[in-house]
């Protein structure tokens, strides 16, 4: 199974970190009604394109790597799965966060397949790489992917707890695990 897997608030508690960030440094700024779109790549003012500039690479490698995150991923490896990470991360809106993300999944044993940087058209990358399933904190991509007719799941995070949306949903990766081993029985590939 070609398994799609987001970074930040799915592998990484990274809304986490930035608003650990933006109390410290930015406490007087309205950029914290903004963490969900900023999550997916978005930048929807001038004043928040400026502070992640800036800041978004100590944002990114002071988040914490999530609970069983590294140890499923590689049992789903070895179990025969190809891990996708499609991610916003890239050179085009965070600057030294290709290179930052590589050597921080090198140091935190966090092993996939493929790394796809600056995906902001995840439906579109899911369709052209045959991904089977896509796991996501951004409820607008799970719901682009779940329309084209593939398989997306919603992973909880700070910016999506309140979303109802019609998504299959995980809180965390022991749950997620269970949630593909059944996807992948439905689809008869044990």
């Amino acid at each position: 199974m070609r398994i799609g897997i987001d970074i930040d608030d799915v592998i990484t508690d990274t809304s986490l970190s930035m608003k650990k960030y933006i109390d410290k440094y930015d406490d007087n700024s309205d950029i914290h009604n903004y963490i969900e779109e900023v999550m997916r790549g978005e930048m929807p003012t001038e004043e928040i394109k400026e502070f992640f500039k800036e800041n978004s690479i100590n944002i990114f490698k002071n988040a914490k790597v999530k609970i069983n995150a590294s140890e499923v991923m590689q049992e789903l490896l070895d179990n025969g799965n190809e891990i996708f990470i499609i991610t916003s991360r890239g050179e085009i809106k965070f600057k030294g966060s290709e290179q930052l993300t590589l050597e921080y999944f090198k140091l935190n044993k966090i092993n996939y397949t493929k790394i796809l940087f600056n995906s902001f058209e995840k439906s579109k990358i899911c369709k052209d790489n045959n991904i089977d399933v896509m796991i996501d904190d951004s409820a607008k991509y799970c719901s682009e992917i779940k329309e084209q007719n593939m398989e997306a799941i919603l992973f909880t995070s700070e910016v999506n707890k309140l979303a109802n949306v019609k998504l299959p949903r995980v809180n965390n990766w022991i749950e997620l695990k269970e949630k593909l081993y059944a996807i992948k029985n439905k689809k008869g590939e044990v």
